[in-house]
């Protein structure tokens, strides 16, 4: 039989893995997408993410991943904004107990600014041994309109654009590389988008900015190693962010047109899903769902619906609750969504109780993570 850890010895032992994990310093302007990127890197759902920071310095919070037994740090500067003055020193002493990577986000819509090319400058002087990374984000609002994103990846391993990349992201992409200069040691274009806006995939780039990291800071791979589970994968970048968002369209006093576009996004959940699994008919997947849940499942979901909808009349708890319900059952929908297209891609049918079963723990894990409990969803 094996011997119980002692629980002093496991936070001792967590205490030593997270002094010397290595540092991701993560320098950028505001909206540039340090907490998206970071939340990507680190396969969490980027409100989560944000409890789980912690003060580090006057001008930065950390966040060690994986929390129980940590393999990478990330520092987050909160400082470097253009009316304020960043002393990077206490942060750099901290980044030089474990150094691994410079990684700047850098909004590709924006002019880079002076202050954060400022401080890099102090920092190659004092670190000259010390990889840069800079990350170009938010390149979906450089696209034309009703473009997406060029699949598969559109640019090479040094961060040029190729020939499919969108029409108009070359001459801004080398505008900035040229700015930074010999400031940085390489460039990943991507856009994080976490479902909401519609572009599919939301991590587009990721893997190529995984793979840049590490070849710069190879101490960092064991930080970086992608999750396991792709379909709690599905739920932090997929189903959580959907149901938030279709959570808030429903809160307020606006009955059914307050609710209605819940189910539209409830649909673009679906559809997101569908691709993850490269189910390329996600109105199959809509059918094949309410086929398997049945009329009666139908009938309920639109009888909640409808009395969610009156309720949310109610002062203060009514809107909250229809919130609550929405939330719950738009992650219930979500993990039925999981195994019917799992199973399309794997060329089978799954049974009308395995999808009501899923229904039902999606719906359990929506409420209890909005913490509404069970109450409300339709069974």
């Amino acid at each position: 039989m094996a011997r119980a850890e002692n629980p002093a010895q496991v936070e001792a032992a967590r205490a030593r893995a997270e002094a010397e994990a290595p540092f991701v310093w993560m320098l950028g302007a505001p909206g540039s997408g340090q907490t998206a990127v970071m939340a990507a890197l680190a396969q969490e759902w980027r409100a989560a993410l944000r409890q789980e920071l912690r003060p580090a310095t006057a001008t930065a919070e950390s966040f060690a991943h994986p929390p129980e037994m940590p393999l990478i740090r990330f520092l987050l500067t909160t400082a470097i904004r253009p009316d304020t003055p960043y002393d990077e020193a206490e942060d750099m002493a901290l980044v030089a107990q474990a150094p691994g990577l410079v990684l700047v986000t850098q909004a590709a819509d924006a002019p880079v600014s002076a202050g954060l090319l400022a401080t890099l400058r102090r920092v190659r002087r004092a670190h000259p041994d010390w990889p840069v990374l800079v990350a170009q984000t938010r390149l979906h609002l450089l696209y034309p309109p009703g473009q997406g994103h060029a699949l598969p990846y559109a640019f090479d391993v040094e961060g040029i654009p190729l020939p499919r990349a969108p029409h108009g992201l070359a001459g801004p992409l080398a505008e900035q590389r040229a700015a930074f200069g010999d400031l940085a040691d390489g460039f990943v274009p991507l856009d994080l988008t976490e479902g909401q806006e519609g572009l599919d995939p939301p991590d587009y780039g990721l893997e190529a900015l995984r793979a840049a990291m590490v070849r710069l800071a190879p101490a960092l791979a064991p930080g970086l190693a992608p999750q396991p589970d792709p379909e709690e994968r599905i739920w932090q970048r997929v189903i959580l962010p959907w149901a938030a968002a279709a959570a808030a369209t429903d809160a307020p006093p606006l009955p059914i047109l307050g609710g209605l576009p819940a189910i539209a996004l409830q649909a673009a959940m679906v559809r997101a899903i569908a691709r993850r699994f490269e189910v390329a008919d996600d109105a199959t997947v809509w059918a094949g769902l309410i086929s398997a849940l049945g009329t009666g499942f139908v009938l309920r979901y639109a009888l909640g619906w409808m009395l969610r909808q009156v309720l949310k009349l109610a002062p203060i708890w009514g809107g909250a609750a229809a919130a609550a319900w929405t939330f719950a059952v738009t992650c219930g929908i979500g993990e039925a969504a999981i195994r019917l297209c799992k199973a399309e891609a794997e060329g089978r049918r799954p049974t009308r109780e395995a999808l009501r079963a899923a229904f039902s723990a999606g719906s359990r894990r929506g409420g209890v993570l909005h913490g509404a409990g069970r109450g409300g969803a339709p069974r």
